[in-house]
């Protein structure tokens, strides 16, 4: 997936997705944690109350060091815990388990105790966590000691550590299901946006008929929406302009016939040379303009798609040596070679005959033009797989690259001295879509041009 808003979205998605869900476990097993100890602490704590209960008479009728050990262990404890009686200077008296320390009246816990409060206290006895709680012995209304017990953590370690795993795979299930999800609704946002997308390349290439279907009312059918009505504007546009360059050139045509036939009239009725000059020039000009308005013809018909194709099965080496013979004197007399390569078994191709030779007296006549004199332009033919392609290679002075992007584009001129009306190239590629082919030109600038067009067999 590339970057993009669909990224984005399910990015952005799990990423709120995964911090809420973190954020609920953690207050959970955080409130999970602090249940258990609590529940710990509650039942250690209910043993020494029950257990200062139980012995308040014997406690009043003897001091707690005399009889310790044995009210230890005359009492069953409901928990497993290790026990210690301690008296009011912090010594133990009696443990149901043998250690090393005989006064803790350092602890916090016991200190709480030996006070009159219940005290708890979370330490580690030999790596192991623990949780001592210690409660009064209160007999007769005074304090005379306490009972301290003491259980293990790791028991609760595992039940918390149980509860996390089954808690961290339901929230792992969740931003599966969370990812899935965002995925799917990233693409019901991101697929209509790159219909759009391509519609609208479509549309900049020239393709005014594309349309994109409105799935939904929301903020994206409404862009498309507007984009369908400015297509249909803009095709509107379209055709209104070629039916006005089709119209006035077709106007034209009449007037400058005749204004070139009486020039070649004239011409032929006047000895004086200055005259002859004068319209010299003017049947010059007057061929020019026809040849504009020829173009312009071609392409306002070309572009509305009303100009239809004789297809037919053309040689196509053959064609470019009628082409190529045609330009040899002009080559010869600018000094230039102009060198063929004619693959063999190219067969025969379906095509325009005269829509091909238009397109290759184009190309030809550009790398003639800006072709210095002791230059070459090599025509190479060559046939792969299934597609035919014809390369016009010239030594010429290039094309810059700002001027390569739009060279093709219809009235554009270069800054190059010579440059014509800026339509044989854009001719040149709506002849080539009409023979579903391709037009490529590569160049560099000071170093030549090669023009490339391709069609399938």
């Amino acid at each position: 997936m590339k970057k993009g808003i669909k990224r984005r979205l399910v990015w952005s998605n799990l990423l709120l997705i995964i911090v809420t869900v973190a954020l609920f476990e953690t207050i959970i097993l955080s409130g999970l944690m602090y249940y258990y100890q609590g529940s710990i602490k509650q039942t250690l704590k209910d043993q020494g109350a029950m257990f200062s209960s139980f012995y308040e008479q014997e406690l009043i009728n003897a001091p707690l060091e005399d009889q310790a050990e044995q009210l230890l262990y005359q009492y069953k404890f409901l928990v497993n815990v290790q026990v210690q009686l301690i008296n009011q200077n912090g010594n133990v008296v009696a443990e149901t388990q043998k250690s090393q320390q005989r006064n803790i009246l350092h602890l916090n816990d016991v200190k709480s105790g030996l006070s009159g409060t219940t005290g708890y206290l979370t330490s580690k006895i030999e790596g192991e966590k623990v949780l001592s709680v210690t409660h009064p012995l209160i007999a007769g209304g005074n304090s005379l000691g306490a009972i301290r017990l003491t259980t293990s953590m790791e028991q609760l370690n595992e039940v918390f550590l149980k509860n996390a795993v089954v808690l961290l795979s339901v929230g792992g299930i969740v931003i599966i299901i969370a990812a899935s999800l965002g995925f799917f609704l990233a693409n019901t946002i991101t697929k209509p946006v790159s219909q759009i997308t391509r519609a609208a390349k479509e549309m900049a290439a020239g393709k005014f008929s594309t349309r994109v279907k409105k799935e939904k009312d929301d903020e994206i059918g409404k862009l498309a929406e507007t984009l369908n009505f400015m297509a249909q504007q803009v095709q509107q546009h379209e055709q209104f302009k070629n039916q006005f360059i089709a119209s006035v050139s077709h106007d034209l045509r009449t007037p400058l016939t005749s204004v070139k036939g009486w020039a070649v009239t004239l011409h032929s009725m006047t000895q004086d040379q200055f005259f002859k000059e004068g319209l010299e020039i003017i049947t010059d000009e007057s061929d020019r303009l026809n040849h504009l308005v020829s173009d312009l013809l071609d392409l306002s018909s070309l572009s509305s798609g009303k100009l239809s194709f004789d297809f037919e099965d053309i040689d196509i080496a053959a064609l470019i040596h009628e082409v190529v013979h045609q330009f040899e004197p002009r080559a010869a007399g600018k000094d230039i070679s102009l060198v063929t390569q004619l693959g063999e078994n190219i067969g025969l191709i379906r095509g325009d005959r005269n829509r091909l030779k238009q397109v290759l007296l184009n190309l030809l006549d550009n790398a003639l033009k800006f072709t210095s004199p002791g230059g070459s332009i090599r025509i190479l033919l060559e046939k792969r797989v299934d597609t035919v392609f014809i390369h016009i290679i010239d030594t010429g002075i290039g094309i810059s690259k700002e001027d390569l992007i739009d060279v093709k584009e219809k009235f554009f001129k270069g800054k190059t001295k010579g440059s014509g009306t800026g339509l044989g190239l854009a001719i040149c590629e709506e002849i080539m879509k009409g023979h579903m082919g391709e037009f490529v030109l590569d160049s560099e600038e000071g170093k030549g041009t090669t023009a490339i067009i391709s069609f399938p067999l």
